[in-house]
């Protein structure tokens, strides 16, 4: 067959404001309808934690349980305030504040995201307790209310679209939007030692411009902007169950597809999925939470073990 015209075919400096904006457009902005023909109810378009394999649990509770486990780690409680970067179509911005009474600020740069969560916003009733910004996360650092406000900084699967060169910058950001002894969740895909990472296809096609390193890299760079990193959970394999789940439903709704997006990029969209769910399965690729607590200036970080555990919210 031809080479599919979904390639992305970017221009200018690489991970300027401009080209990023374009970069995720050209994958998030497909378009809603698409997204939520392909995902859950919950929208939520990143690793699930799969917790049973009882008949009747799903991808849903894969991420609804991948959700409560975010919250915990990060301690949230009613009040506390949380900056989601990346926010996606507002899965965790959602669930923290209709769950947990957490007031949000959820950042994207795809504008169907952001068009998507304040509907949900509206329609759920939590408009004093989210507040939806379609900017850039360099622009995060420009806006002096933000800055060592925040209980909890979340970022999910969002760090692999910043770019090598800008991710101690990135870092920055996440540092320095937490109050002192405030945490920080960053989930995000890996690649091994040897290993490409996303690959020529998936950044042709897919998600051009993205960027993964090993994990240990990763952590730290994250430990260079100040923070403490207190716990590393793998979640490689939950992502071969996430995506072949994707996988299935695109196979089994395969029709509506292609009368949505067309065969060409059906297509593209079944290879993506099925070299992806390969590319862990075979540790390629991986997926981590890292958490992180932004110390005082004593050195203390708020972290010590609870009756709840270490992810306990009494503090």
């Amino acid at each position: 067959p031809p080479v599919p015209a979904a390639r992305a075919g970017l221009r200018g400096a690489l991970h300027s404001k401009a080209r990023d904006r374009a970069a995720i457009s050209h994958h998030y902005d497909l378009s809603n309808a698409f997204y939520a023909l392909l995902l859950d109810e919950t929208m939520a378009y990143s690793c699930g934690y799969w917790t049973s394999d009882a008949p009747g649990y799903g991808p849903a509770d894969a991420q609804r349980d991948k959700l409560e486990l975010i919250c915990r780690k990060l301690g949230l409680r009613p009040g506390a305030r949380l900056l989601d970067i990346g926010c996606g179509w507002g899965s965790l911005t959602l669930h923290a504040a209709q769950h947990h009474g957490v007031r949000v600020t959820a950042v994207t740069l795809a504008a169907e995201q952001a068009a998507y969560v304040r509907e949900q916003v509206t329609a759920r009733g939590l408009e004093e307790l989210v507040e939806v910004l379609n900017i850039d996360y360099r622009d995060i650092a420009e806006r002096p209310e933000t800055r060592g406000t925040y209980d909890a900084v979340s970022t999910i699967e969002m760090g692999e679209h910043v770019g090598d060169a800008e991710y101690p910058a990135f870092t920055r950001i996440l540092h320095d939007s937490l109050r002192p002894q405030g945490r920080v969740l960053v989930q995000q895909m890996s690649r091994g030692a040897n290993a490409p990472g996303g690959g020529a296809f998936i950044e042709s096609y897919i998600a051009p411009d993205m960027h993964m390193r090993p994990v240990g890299e990763t952590v730290g760079l994250l430990e260079g902007s100040g923070l403490e990193v207190r716990d590393v959970e793998a979640l490689r394999e939950h992502y071969v169950l996430t995506v072949d789940a994707w996988r299935r439903t695109l196979e089994e709704r395969w029709a509506e597809f292609v009368a949505l997006v067309g065969e060409e990029t059906a297509r593209v969209w079944r290879l993506y999925l099925v070299g992806g769910a390969l590319a862990f399965e075979e540790r390629r690729m991986g997926v981590d939470q890292i958490l992180c607590v932004r110390p005082d200036r004593a050195g203390k970080a708020a972290m010590e073990p609870t009756r709840a555990g270490w992810y306990g919210a009494d503090r």
